[in-house]
Parts: C-alpha cells; sequence; structure tokens
C-alpha cells in the first residue's frame, strides 16, 4: 500500500512538471504560433527575441539585438536561424550596421564586433575605441564608421580610430544616437535621464543645439529625416517629452496634447505607405494620418508597448523591434 501511494505520488509529480513544461513551452517558444491566432491579417509575432534595441537587414535575413543578444530571423518566414558558426556571445546589443562592403558591425555592451568575410572580430578600447558601453553606429556617406558610446563618439580613419569627446563639441558625454542627413550633416544625441542633448556637426563645426529652448526634452532617443527633408527628434523620459521637428530652419514640437500615443517618444519612423508612426514607451505607436491619429497597441497586434527600432525590408514589409518581440507588418493598418 505504502509503494502505491508513493507510485501515485510520483506520478501526481511527473504529472505537474509536465504541464509546467507545456505551459513554459506555450508562453516561449511557442506563444508566437498561440499569438497568430489573434494577430490582425499580415501581422506576425515573433517572440523570442524578447527585448530587441536594434534592427538590421541583410537581403533575406534580419538581424535582431537587444538584451539577449544576437539573433537572425528568417524575412520570409519569420522563423529563427542559427547564429553563425564562430559568432560570439554578445549581451545588450543597442547598434547594429550592415556596411557597404556587406560587414556586420554590432555595439554591445563590451564591445563592437564586426563579420567580416575573415570571420568575426570585437573591437574594444584596446584597440582605439573609448571606453564601453557602445550605444549606437553609422556609415557616413564618405564612409567612414562612426561608433557611439556612453563617452564619446570615434569615427574609423584609414585603419585608425578619432575619439571625439565634450572637448571637441559634442553637447553630452554619451552618443546613444548618430544620424546623418540629406546634406551630409551628422547629428548626435544623448538621452541620459540627466546628461541628455544634441549636437550638430557639419564635417567643420560642431553645435551643440540649445536643448531647453527647442526640444520638448533634453534627452533624446531617435533622430531621422522624414520624405518632406524635415529633421524629427525623438525625446522625453519616463512621463515627460515629445516629438521636435526641424524645418526650414524653424523647431517645432508634439506632445501627447497634440495626438502623441504617449509623453517620451522612444523612435519615429516613416512607413511604406509614408505615414510617421511615433512610438512611445509605455503607451504603444501613434501614426499620423493627415490630420487624424491611429493608435496601435499590443491590443491591435504590437508586440510590445515600446517600439525600438525599426526596418522596411526589400518586400516592403516593416520590422518593428519591440521591449517583448519583433513584429512583422506586411499589412499596414
Amino acid at each position: 500500500m505504502r509503494f502505491a501511494r508513493a507510485f501515485v505520488a510520483l506520478g501526481v509529480v511527473l504529472l505537474a512538471a509536465a504541464l509546467v513544461l507545456v505551459t513554459m513551452r506555450l508562453t516561449t517558444a511557442g506563444d508566437t504560433l498561440a499569438a497568430r491566432a489573434t494577430m490582425p491579417a499580415g501581422w506576425l509575432l515573433i517572440r523570442p527575441p524578447y527585448e530587441v534595441s536594434a534592427l538590421v537587414i541583410e537581403g533575406e535575413t534580419v538581424w535582431a539585438g537587444g538584451s539577449d543578444g544576437l539573433q537572425p530571423i528568417d524575412g520570409a518566414t519569420g522563423r529563427l536561424l542559427p547564429l553563425p558558426e564562430g559568432a560570439p556571445h554578445m549581451r545588450y546589443v543597442r547598434g547594429l550596421l550592415l556596411d557597404t562592403a556587406g560587414n556586420l558591425w554590432v555595439a554591445h555592451a563590451s564591445g563592437v564586433t564586426v563579420r567580416e568575410p575573415a570571420g568575426w572580430r570585437t573591437l574594444t578600447e584596446a584597440d582605439g575605441l573609448p571606453p564601453p558601453r557602445y550605444l549606437s553606429l553609422l556609415q557616413d556617406r564618405d564612409g567612414a564608421v562612426w561608433v557611439g558610446a556612453e563617452t564619446g563618439a570615434a569615427r574609423l580613419v584609414d585603419g585608425r580610430w578619432r575619439i571625439y569627446t565634450t572637448a571637441d563639441g559634442l553637447a553630452r558625454p554619451s552618443v546613444d544616437v548618430i544620424f546623418q542627413d540629406r546634406d551630409g550633416v551628422l547629428w548626435f544625441g544623448a538621452s541620459h535621464p540627466t546628461e541628455g542633448g544634441l549636437t550638430r556637426h557639419d564635417g567643420r563645426t560642431w553645435q551643440a543645439i540649445d536643448a531647453e529652448s527647442v526640444l520638448p526634452h533634453a534627452s533624446v532617443n531617435d533622430i531621422m529625416q522624414d520624405a518632406q527633408g524635415a529633421i524629427w527628434v525623438s525625446t522625453g523620459y519616463a512621463r515627460r517629452g515629445g516629438a521636435a521637428r526641424l524645418f526650414e530652419g524653424a523647431w517645432t514640437s508634439l506632445t501627447r496634447e497634440d495626438g502623441l500615443a504617449g509623453e517620451r517618444v522612444r523612435s519615429i519612423f516613416q512607413d511604406p505607405l509614408g505615414r510617421l508612426w511615433f512610438a512611445s514607451e509605455y503607451d504603444g505607436a501613434a501614426i499620423r494620418k493627415e490630420e487624424s491619429w491611429l493608435l496601435i497597441t499590443p491590443r491591435q497586434g504590437l508586440a510590445g508597448w515600446e517600439v525600438k527600432d525599426s526596418a522596411i525590408d526589400s518586400r516592403g514589409v516593416l520590422w518593428l523591434g519591440t521591449e517583448n518581440g519583433v513584429s512583422r507588418v506586411s499589412e499596414l493598418p
């Protein structure tokens, strides 16, 4: 009898463990399939990866980078791909760049890793970079690669890194965002909550923008240029901020009172239909449709509440990296 009771107890334990495993499968790799049943037409939720700060398209592959490292995704199906052989382990990926030579650059907590024809290599302070962490990447139209770090920016020239700091003209030490506009002007944004700022560099002179007078908030999270040529700056921290627009020399702002989803604007991008998306930190994204706004949140199919980066592939498919997965959008709302 005692043996029978022990056997039953063991069975109960094994059954409970099996239920836990099934539940884990449904809420991790399986939650992608489960969510597909409730997705709007043309929307696909990809999870894992979870937190995604950066996206870049390489042919049929979408590279996603975030807290857990680097993840390649099949652009046609949304299925996860294995990492290439020899790829090092990376954490807290903040920036991705595919340069004109086809090299993949990855900015992460401990270095900048480059995939080249010869393999993978990681650059650090010992190679001439500023101290970590590494936050952003850009290849300018002269072909030079820029790296943004918590302590400045570095430009690769003739195989050597040239470091720029506040002593050279940066408004703030941290370089979370680097952007080059159509006139060739470089913009550097710092998103630190108390030491945020915006810098303009035309190749000769550095100009620290008076953030207090022209931006809704000094913390700069993203910079982009729309089809009309206007420069947009995403700003904010916690429950303060908005979007700033520079057009024909004049600055204007949008806030939640104007129709944005939330106070802090995390990123701004333009979809294949030409509409601007303003992504907040906590409240989803607001799409500007002429004089009206359309709000998109996880309730409407978005993977997470905060769109941190976006990319458009050769099919016109929109990829959105969030704090809780990736959305693949082939039919725009």
